[in-house]
């Protein structure tokens, strides 16, 4: 899935694809699945905006908003609001539920 976003007044190009755990894995040491159900409490609160940081360069790299060679440090230090990764977490979360979504329907047997 991919969706453009404004973060900090500036489009991004965000893609999420099967790809996206493996890149996510790759950066960080870490599983995307385990780190958004940390940063996601039961009632819909968000509590790891590192979660939402990672994901967002993950799927703006992948959606070629920014080059390889950008540090996730260096594209964070480039917003001016401190916030602006949380304000489209809704935005990811929304990517992140419909990429994950079962396509098929499994055979009764």
């Amino acid at each position: 899935m991919e969706k453009v976003v404004k973060i900090d007044g500036k489009e991004y190009k965000l893609k999420a694809t099967g790809s996206t755990p493996r890149v996510y894995r790759s950066l960080f040491k870490s599983d995307v699945f385990a780190d958004i159900q940390r940063a996601v409490t039961p009632t819909g609160d968000l509590v790891g905006i590192d979660v939402f940081e990672n994901l967002a360069y993950c799927t703006a790299l992948q959606g070629g908003s920014i080059s390889t060679g950008t540090s996730i440090e260096d594209w964070l230090d480039s917003f001016e609001s401190p916030t602006a990764i949380i304000e489209v977490a809704p935005d990811l979360m929304e990517m992140w539920a419909d990429e994950t979504d079962t396509m098929s329907v499994g055979k009764k047997e």
